[in-house]
């Protein structure tokens, strides 16, 4: 499908994305199961012209153009290092970092970490897990939350710790959760399923199928 981009006028050819229940369970760090899961290259695009990426870019902040036009932008655009669908991810995160959406910056970066995984680049997914992080930490400090609520958040953060190889930080942030209250049932065996990969080193995509089945409580 053709979008024209809305801060240089330029059409490109971008994804079409039509949105569709999963029909399989989310892994614990909320990556949807297919179909649904399938459709990631779609939630972002990037102009050819300009460089600008966003979900839609049809549509321009006010503010785009001198964040798109910054070397860190540039810089981000220009990295070899990292899967062209996860460039386009960071720079629609750096974006919204600038425009202080902290939390959606944050959600951007891991879903570049879902196109890492897919080419099975762990140095590149861990790179925009930490990113998220730093994003998701921002956001806090502004009041942004970015889970439904502070248990769910803590579930999110020891997940992406543990993918990184982080394992008391993972550990730590999942003892911190359970001592919470009132956390939700379902949160709570995730935090314990948690704690047990934690204690294998398993850096390992994880889903919530696997609750479906008992899982020894650590």
């Amino acid at each position: 499908m053709v979008s024209r981009c809305g801060l240089c006028g330029s059409e490109n050819d971008v994804p079409f994305f039509r949105e569709t229940e999963p029909a399989e369970p989310p892994d614990f760090d909320t990556r949807p199961g297919e179909p649904m899961r399938s459709t990631t290259d779609a939630w972002v695009s990037c102009c050819l012209t300009c460089g600008y990426c966003a979900a839609d870019i049809s549509v321009a902040h006010p503010k785009a153009q001198d964040v798109v036009q910054s070397e860190m932008y540039q810089a981000i655009l220009a990295d070899e290092t990292l899967p062209h669908k996860a460039r386009q991810f960071l720079c629609y995160a750096c974006l919204l970092d600038k425009l202080r959406e902290h939390a959606d910056a944050g959600w951007s970066c891991l879903h570049a970490a879902w196109v890492c995984d897919d080419v099975e680049d762990s140095y590149a997914a861990s790179r925009c897990r930490a990113q998220a992080i730093e994003y998701w930490k921002r956001g806090k400090h502004a009041g942004q939350a970015f889970c439904d609520d502070l248990a769910s958040e803590y579930a999110l953060v020891a997940d992406l710790h543990r993918r990184m190889g982080e394992f008391e930080l993972a550990l730590v942030t999942c003892s911190e959760a359970l001592d919470m209250e009132d956390v939700a049932p379902v949160i709570e065996h995730v935090l314990r399923r948690q704690k047990s990969l934690i204690e294998q080193k398993d850096t390992k995509s994880h889903s919530l199928r696997e609750l479906l089945t008992p899982v020894p409580l650590s």
